[in-house]
């Protein structure tokens, strides 16, 4: 019996030029997968997360699934802008439309902009209090409380990630985990990941530079986080660190010079009284890989 093949792809997100920004691999017809070959696949692409594709159920939207080499979660940014540049590029999407997929963390929305500019439109973004155990978390990912920034207070996303301010740059360059006391701790505390977030920047124009961590899922430093910046929008807010102009601020985060993929993301936030905060995160991907996988 021939073996089947599975068509992939490797789509490096939230930048403009190859070998740049987060790679996430992208299966575009995922539907005859079953749960165990998409884990084996994104295990052997490697990448921070691989996204699968597949058609609507009973009338729904596509569904859409993201799994790192070693699990499922619930929602992976970049390797939803690299989905989206994809069908982009297959053209099944074009300039001016938007699409929603169905996913495990519930419905999530994109928009295609010139460009093209693919922004992310996730249901729920949010921030509050973190209240677990900072002092723990922290010495595994090697921040002193000297290295924390006053700017802002440790937060909470919604998607289990932890935020922490640094007081400069160089004191986030400098940082050195223990990536199994930092996966201890942070599976311990039920978390997604550590996000640390300086205010000084390598370019002029941004507003954010940071460092994500997340060793439990297979993932000891991601290159660009998506995800977590509608959140770290949210977080400035709060803080009073976010101009805005008619109940709108905007700004340009960055994260990978570290690891020599740098990426850049565009980070617009809508609030007004009475209604729920809206962070979307933008960004522009190119493909740099296509191939054939095998499955026997």
């Amino acid at each position: 019996m021939s073996p089947r093949t599975v068509h992939v792809l490797q789509v490096d997100a939230f930048t403009d030029r190859p070998f740049a920004g987060n790679p996430a691999g992208v299966v575009l017809d995922a539907g005859d997968l079953s749960d165990g070959e998409m884990q084996a696949i994104a295990a052997k692409l490697n990448a921070a997360d691989t996204a699968f594709l597949s058609p609507p159920s009973g009338g729904g939207h596509p569904w859409l699934r993201w799994f790192t080499p070693s699990r499922e979660v619930a929602y992976c940014g970049h390797a939803t802008v690299a989905t989206v540049h994809a069908l982009v590029e297959a053209g099944r999407l074009s300039a001016g439309d938007r699409i929603a997929f169905d996913t495990k963390g519930g419905l999530l929305a994109a928009a295609v902009e010139a460009g093209p500019v693919i922004w992310l439109e996730p249901g729920e973004a949010r921030v509050e209090p973190f209240t677990g155990p900072l002092e723990e978390i922290a010495g595994a990912a090697g921040l002193a409380p000297a290295a924390r920034g006053p700017w802002a207070e440790p937060a909470l996303t919604a998607d289990g990630d932890l935020l922490v301010a640094a007081v400069s740059l160089a004191a986030l360059q400098d940082l050195a985990p223990d990536m199994g006391a930092l996966a201890r701790a942070a599976s311990a505390a039920n978390m997604r990941g550590l996000c640390v977030v300086s205010r000084e920047t390598v370019d002029a124009g941004s507003s954010t530079h940071c460092r994500f961590f997340a060793p439990h899922y297979g993932i000891p430093e991601d290159p660009v986080t998506g995800s977590v910046h509608s959140s770290i929008g949210l977080w400035l807010l709060a803080a009073g660190l976010l101009p805005t102009n008619g109940g709108r601020g905007a700004f340009t985060a960055e994260q990978g010079d570290g690891l020599g993929r740098p990426g850049r993301l565009s980070v617009a936030v809508e609030s007004a009284p009475g209604q729920p905060t809206r962070a979307r995160v933008g960004g522009r991907a190119v493909t740099v890989l296509t191939g054939q996988i095998a499955l026997r």
